[in-house]
């Protein structure tokens, strides 16, 4: 019997062994994709008036600023809850609804995300006065401001996508539950009730996931693109494993799965990764650790060999702070790479 064990546990051993170099090749043997000309790429932005704020920024000039000096076409822009609906049964889009009509002025699109998982820290934003209640009243709710956002919305000329949470399958991140496949499957299918006229974009780490939970529920599949990080253990770890024909070979397996669905980069790090919240805590040197105008270049280069054609940049609203603070090397780098986007 003991015999009968061991060999089991060996060509169990073997098998795993035998997955884990298949995997391994797969994802990292052979050539890297083809270098994508930054004239081929489109580049878009992130903007939260929730992080100009925190930077003691006056969020309107800032947005207008990004708007105008960059001449930025492409925008996601988060609805949060806890913002949108302060007060129960409330709802003022005045915020949201200037950035989008500041945007179809100018010509540009926006990717417009809901959800109780949204960009910035801590991740989650529900208003306080649901935090405590039960959790079907909480479902409630979520999708009575989902419904709010997206029929005030549905008819607006500059938005061309919706996104359903952030990242809703990276766990443990953030202030956050587990993550409920169900529950997002029902926010997602309350949005194509709502509005089956746009397609829907969800979100996934570029690094930690195989993008089969999110991309199997996607019309678009929206990756994160990290390369510096701080981990409170460990310090700053820079993500030399992660190649870009890592990325670009995650894409292929998606495609084994749905090929119809296409990839592209909704969170590329253009922002420092910083040991304090918030950002404006810091100071430039530290900032500059794993952001300085030198990172900036060599994430865009990385950026260009994953084969991928559509990057948002993370941080836009910290390039403006630099710039208040004399640091004008970022900006003005950024105005150039956004001189060759794709319209």
């Amino acid at each position: 019997m003991k015999h009968k064990i061991l060999k089991y546990f060996f060509l169990i051993s073997l098998i795993v062994y035998a997955l884990f170099v298949a995997l391994f090749g797969f994802l990292y043997v052979g050539p890297e994709p083809e270098v994508t000309p930054l004239e081929d790429i489109t580049w878009g932005i992130n903007f939260s008036q929730r992080q100009a704020r925190e930077l003691g920024l006056d969020w309107r000039d800032t947005y207008i600023k990004l708007l105008d000096d960059l001449d930025v076409k492409h925008v996601r822009i988060p609805v949060y809850w806890d913002e949108v609906e302060a007060e129960r049964d409330t709802f003022d889009f005045e915020e949201w609804d200037w950035q989008l009509d500041e945007l179809h002025k100018r010509g540009g699109e926006a990717i417009v995300a809901v959800g109780i998982k949204l960009p910035r820290w801590p991740e989650c934003h529900l208003p306080g006065w649901i935090k405590e209640a039960p959790q079907e009243e909480k479902e409630e709710e979520l999708f009575e401001y989902i419904t709010e956002v997206i029929e005030h919305y549905k008819d607006h000329p500059a938005i061309t996508l919706w996104q359903v949470e952030n990242e809703p399958f990276l766990w443990p991140f953030g202030e956050c539950p587990r993550p409920d496949g169900d529950l997002v499957d029902r926010e997602i299918a309350l949005v194509r009730e709502l509005d089956p006229s746009r397609k829907i974009v969800i979100t996934d780490s570029g690094e930690w996931s195989t993008w089969i939970p999110s991309g199997k529920r996607a019309d678009i599949l929206g990756s994160t693109l990290y390369r510096i990080i701080h981990d409170d253990r460990f310090g700053f770890i820079e993500y030399k494993f992660f190649t870009p024909t890592f990325h670009a070979r995650k894409a292929l397996f998606l495609h084994f799965w749905r090929p119809e669905v296409p990839v592209i980069v909704v969170e590329m790090q253009a922002e420092p990764w910083v040991t304090t919240i918030p950002l404006s805590t810091s100071n430039i040197d530290e900032q500059y650790i794993s952001m300085s105008p030198e990172q900036f270049r060599k994430n865009v280069d990385f950026a260009q060999r994953t084969g991928f054609d559509t990057f948002y940049l993370w941080g836009a609203e910290w390039w403006v702070w630099l710039l208040e603070h004399g640091e004008t090397e970022i900006w003005e780098y950024v105005k150039t790479l956004f001189s060759t986007s794709t319209k």
